[in-house]
């Protein structure tokens, strides 16, 4: 049997582009810039904190260690409210009949929040992990390990459900094969040849066909 470690942000939940206007408002607001839009197109995938961090660089501007967390709460919490969920991605979970983590490198209570609103928590239960709360952020394998780990499995008995080239470094680097997720609104159409080329097994945009990818994975050695 399968386990299924699953990325949260533009698979459980369609946040990118949710967060990208919430972070750009709240950021705008904090640092007044008018640029901000161009200064944060390549941090897909990162935590929100190293997000901030890199914006005290570029804008020049430090913020005390209580501004910080102050930010990144206010963030967390808008987006958690905001973001629409994947369509079909609760109904196909629940419907597969395998062991279901949630993985991130979101601070926990948005996580949380963010697979209760879809109604995926009673397949989940206390299989939520944040990468900030059992050891280095994605692309570092540990939070995927860890989910692994407590799911009682092998990471080669695990297929990870990921769309950022970070959280498929993060698999790959633990030994686990990944599905690459192409159906966030944030999705280009060049993103699908990014995904294979760093390693994901295949590459699908419906949640529809994750079963049939699921039967080919449990069928190859």
């Amino acid at each position: 049997m399968l386990g299924i470690p699953s990325d949260c942000d533009g698979v459980v939940v369609d946040s990118k582009v949710t967060a990208d206007a919430i972070l750009v408002d709240v950021l705008q607001t904090t640092f007044d810039r008018t640029d901000l839009g161009a200064l944060t197109q390549d941090m897909f995938g990162r935590r929100l904190v190293d997000i901030i961090q890199l914006m005290e660089e570029r804008a020049g501007k430090v913020l005390s260690p209580a501004e910080r967390i102050a930010l990144q709460q206010q963030i967390d919490a808008e987006v958690a409210e905001r973001a629409p969920a994947v369509p079909e991605t609760t109904e196909i979970y629940r419907s597969l009949g395998l062991p279901v983590a949630v993985v991130s490198n979101s601070a926990f209570p948005r996580l949380r929040r963010s697979v209760e609103r879809t109604g995926l928590l009673p397949l989940t239960g206390a299989q939520l992990y944040s990468a900030e709360d059992v050891g280095r952020p994605k692309p570092a394998p540990d939070a995927y390990l860890h989910a692994a780990h407590q799911l009682g499995l092998d990471p080669r008995h695990c297929l990870v459900i990921e769309d950022s080239l970070t959280g498929l470094r993060a698999a790959r680097a633990a030994g686990i094969r990944v599905l690459g997720f192409l159906g966030g609104s944030h999705i280009g159409a060049a993103y699908a040849a990014r995904l294979m080329e760093a390693g994901a097994m295949d590459v699908f945009a419906d949640m529809r066909e994750l079963p049939d990818l699921i039967a080919i994975a449990e069928q190859a050695p």
